[in-house]
């Protein structure tokens, strides 16, 4: 029994067992893939000989940059099997193609019709494999003015209205930190793919999932982005750390740090401005014009401002977020990374898990993004080497003799 087999035989009880995927993404799509693998799924991350890009992408661990030290490729690539094949050359094509009919996904973030010169697009691989669903992360979408445009998260990001909300008003714009415009697309892109999934298995017909980086930061920004404008005429402006909907939002200073608040719902208010009172005397806090929903408070944002310092920095961090939950109101520390490592909520919820890498030692990694009770998340696998799984997906899998074999890694298709 092979190491996969292994895998699969203890994660019969995984949402996505017994279904594979095959992964040519970049830094786009690579979440995808794993949010697609941590649940189950047999992801074939196909990379070019050598490796691919995104594991030139710092920080590495211990500071040594190396095609297996990257922490964004090792966090982004658990449970994955990986292997190299150049498919810009017709042998590889053809393993590809052989791949792809045992595949049930094919997530991708190559340019609009770089494929479908290849002979490996939707619409070649679709008269084969009728139940396909084959999942395209781009920029801006596979039609359309600005589909050949090049993008990155900071594009995708400005584009997207995200940035434009986004910092101090007097300061040039700020880039979202962790990728935010790359993470989201490939969230929509995993649940796009389950829904079409859901489809084929029903009907037999699969589909093109056109994911648009653009188009899904507009989204994920509705309440604070060109949403505002479309459902309410508000044009939203940039207020620091605060959020244009919700009065008061933001930073407030502790004895010992910096604690975050949201304001939204009336009785959130009632119950901040009480708390004002009651440890400051201050009694202007309480009157009528501040009731009601955040457009009520938004002429008095700078000077509620200063009712809220007055009170957040007579406690430390620690009192602050917990009186502030007692009383129901949405208090949050801003915690430094070592802070996070060392939550004590993160660790009483067994959030963080162990991974073990093969001549590496263990990393720490962020847990279960959900949790599913019948069909757990897990992490299934460290991420692959570099053509780590080679023998296994070509030799194992698709039954190329070992001479076959040899050829192809001679020639540097594999």
């Amino acid at each position: 029994m092979g190491a996969w087999d292994e895998q699969v035989v203890a994660g019969r009880d995984s949402a996505l067992s017994g279904r594979r995927v095959l992964e040519l993404a970049d830094e786009k799509g690579v979440y995808c893939g794993k949010l697609l693998a941590d649940m189950g799924a047999d992801v074939i991350k196909i990379e070019r000989p050598g490796g691919d890009a995104t594991r030139g992408i710092p920080p590495f661990w211990y500071d040594r940059p190396h095609a297996e030290s990257s922490l964004f490729f090792l966090y982004m690539n658990t449970s994955k099997r990986g292997v190299t094949l150049d498919i810009t050359r017709p042998e590889a094509q053809g393993l590809f193609r052989r791949l792809a009919r045992t595949a049930d996904i094919v997530v991708e973030t190559f340019p609009p019709g770089y494929l479908d010169g290849l002979g490996l697009g939707y619409g070649a691989l679709k008269e084969e494999m009728p139940g396909l669903v084959f999942t395209s992360i781009t920029g801006f979408g596979q039609t359309g003015p600005s589909k050949d445009f090049n993008s990155s998260d900071i594009v995708g990001s400005a584009l997207g209205g995200a940035m434009y909300v986004t910092g101090h008003e007097e300061d040039p714009p700020v880039r979202l930190a962790g990728s935010q415009a790359h993470v989201m697309a490939s969230t929509c892109a995993a649940v796009s793919s389950m829904i079409a999934l859901y489809r084929s298995s029903l009907s037999g017909e699969g589909q093109h999932v056109d994911i648009s980086v653009e188009e899904t930061t507009v989204a994920v920004t509705h309440i604070c982005g060109v949403g505002k404008w479309l459902d309410d005429n508000i044009i939203p402006r940039r207020r620091g750390t605060g959020l244009f909907h919700s009065v008061p939002s933001g930073t407030y200073p502790c004895k010992d740090g910096v604690v975050y608040l949201m304001i939204n719902r009336p009785l959130h208010w009632k119950a901040l401005a009480l708390w004002i009172n009651e440890v400051t005397g201050n009694e202007e806090v309480l009157m009528p014009m501040f009731e009601g929903p955040s457009s009520n408070r938004q002429p008095y944002r700078d000077l509620l401002d200063l009712y809220i310092s007055d009170l957040t920095s007579r406690f430390t961090v620690d009192e602050m977020y917990h009186e502030g939950q007692r009383r129901h109101i949405a208090f949050t520390p801003v915690n430094s990374a070592t802070a996070v490592a060392r939550d004590p909520h993160l660790a009483a919820r067994g959030y963080f898990v162990e991974v073990d890498h093969p001549g590496g030692g263990t990393l720490r990694y962020p847990g279960a993004p959900y949790r599913h009770s019948e069909t757990p998340w897990r992490i299934g696998r460290a991420a692959p080497r570099v053509g780590e799984h080679n023998e296994q997906v070509f030799r194992g899998d698709l039954g190329v003799s070992e001479e076959d074999f040899r050829t192809l890694q001679q020639s540097k298709i594999i």
